[in-house]
């Protein structure tokens, strides 16, 4: 995918909280599905953690209706009086320990931004695909992003989603007409290909009802600074 240098620093904003991703230009110029054909998976919609040590985030994923989510990212940052280095966690039990023991704030953890997405599957040669379509990047050409986030999803189980993002680099997309269905078709060939993923997944985790008060706190904090 070939940016100038501005579209480029807005992609590399939008990545910043999903680390797994092999480079900044593994993403696809065009979006994979139909998203006015799509139907949200109720199993989705909720809260999850994204558990990387140093880029720790969380994803809300909110129906914006019966076909796609409106996808939030709030990642989870050191306080301005707090030492970043206690608060890496890679383990669902290391949350918990942060969510019993750190405060949300100054003193702990807090959130400055977040990062929104519209969200929907689509089916293709029997595997499950997510496309994220970033959202508020706003430039002369209007409101239409240059990129989507593609990934295919498995589910171990209800509480767990592995995210394989397609590498948009991979020599089959070379020279290959930046249309969704030229790019659908690609994939559908090459769904056996585990070189057109990415290796290592975005694990998310669903988070416990008992723990959603910490990311409402979280939230707030980037309310708070809106103000």
């Amino acid at each position: 995918m070939k940016t100038t240098d501005y579209s480029a620093g807005r992609a590399a904003r939008m990545l910043a909280f999903i680390t797994a991703i092999a480079g900044l230009f593994a993403c696809l110029p065009v979006p994979i599905g139909d998203p006015e054909r799509s139907r949200i998976d109720s199993g989705i919609t909720g809260i999850w953690a994204s558990l990387r040590p140093g880029n720790d985030a969380f994803y809300a994923f909110e129906p914006y209706d019966k076909r796609t989510w409106l996808l939030t990212g709030i990642p989870i940052e050191a306080g301005r009086n707090a030492d970043p280095g206690n608060f890496d966690v890679d383990t669902y039990a290391g949350l918990e320990r942060l969510v019993d023991n750190v405060s949300v704030g100054a003193d702990g953890v807090t959130a400055t931004s977040i990062i929104m997405y519209k969200a929907w599957l689509s089916k293709m040669a029997g595997e499950w695909f997510i496309t994220w379509e970033p959202k508020g990047l706003i430039d002369k050409d209007g409101f239409a992003p240059e990129y989507w986030l593609v990934f295919k999803l498995i589910r171990p189980d209800a509480n767990t989603m592995e995210l394989y993002m397609v590498d948009g680099e991979d020599d089959v997309f070379q020279g290959v007409a930046k249309t969704r269905r030229a790019y659908e078709r690609v994939l559908k060939r090459n769904i056996g290909n585990d070189d057109i993923f990415d290796s290592e997944p975005i694990r998310l985790i669903r988070v416990k009802p008992e723990h959603l008060e910490f990311v409402d706190k979280l939230a707030h904090e980037v309310i708070e600074l809106e103000k």
